[in-house]
């Protein structure tokens, strides 16, 4: 398990105890885009969190919700998410 990846699913698992995560790496599906710099790893995440933290939330406010607990990743190097979340509900 790479260091980013297990930084993310610490924070995720504390903050929404969630019933379902899924969490995968696909930057080297990104690994020629021109925002990335060459040999930069863990940039792109697919999350998907199925917890009870988002029910009655709009989309956007769940996926503000994440991409504010995740901000410092974003000033250490990760790049990009692809979310899919949802409520218990």
């Amino acid at each position: 398990m790479s260091v980013r990846y297990s930084r993310i699913k610490n924070v995720l698992s504390k903050e929404f105890t969630p019933l379902n995560l899924v969490i995968r790496d696909d930057s080297a599906l990104h690994a020629n885009h021109g925002n990335v710099k060459k040999g930069d790893t863990e940039t792109h995440f697919y999350i998907k969190i199925i917890s009870p933290v988002f029910n009655n939330k709009t989309k956007i406010a769940m996926h503000k919700m994440v991409y504010k607990i995740l901000d410092k990743e974003f000033s250490k190097g990760l790049h990009s998410l692809e979310l899919d979340l949802r409520g218990t509900k």
